[in-house]
């Protein structure tokens, strides 16, 4: 006998199996608000730094050009000398764990930091974290 549908049990089979997946797949689809944020800010951070390195290559700091990124407790701010090009709050539920104050990150004529750098951006209360890593011989920027 020929039909053209599925029986009940058959549906419920299907039905069965589609749970199990959604069940199984549903973990790995939340989305973290938080999580989201520290890679955004973390990208954004070392693209500026990554800008800043720029600037001191091509102005070379014989000339005086002083770019800065200062990290502060609630935002990071961009300087040459006394201007300030970008000013950049950190989102709710993001910090920037300073050892002080604030944290102030300079690149030579040659495009090298001026010390050894490393900045990490974390959730507030949690422990996702990136870290933004400056070598100090080359001025390579990578985010761990």
């Amino acid at each position: 006998m020929k039909t053209n549908g599925f029986f009940l049990t058959e549906g419920m089979m299907a039905l069965c199996i589609l749970g199990i997946l959604t069940a199984i797949m549903l973990p790995q689809m939340t989305w973290n608000k938080n999580r989201h944020e520290v890679d955004v800010l973390t990208r954004e951070i070392a693209i500026d730094l990554q800008r800043m390195r720029q600037y001191s290559l091509t102005s070379g700091m014989a000339q005086g050009n002083s770019w800065t990124l200062s990290l502060q407790k609630n935002e990071y701010v961009i300087m040459e000398r006394y201007i300030v090009h970008k000013r950049r709050a950190y989102p709710d539920g993001v910090v920037v764990p300073l050892g002080g104050t604030r944290k102030d990150i300079k690149f030579d004529g040659k495009g090298r930091p001026q010390n050894n750098m490393q900045i990490t951006v974390a959730e507030r209360e949690g422990t996702y974290q990136h870290r933004i890593i400056v070598a100090v011989q080359t001025g390579r920027i990578r985010i761990e």
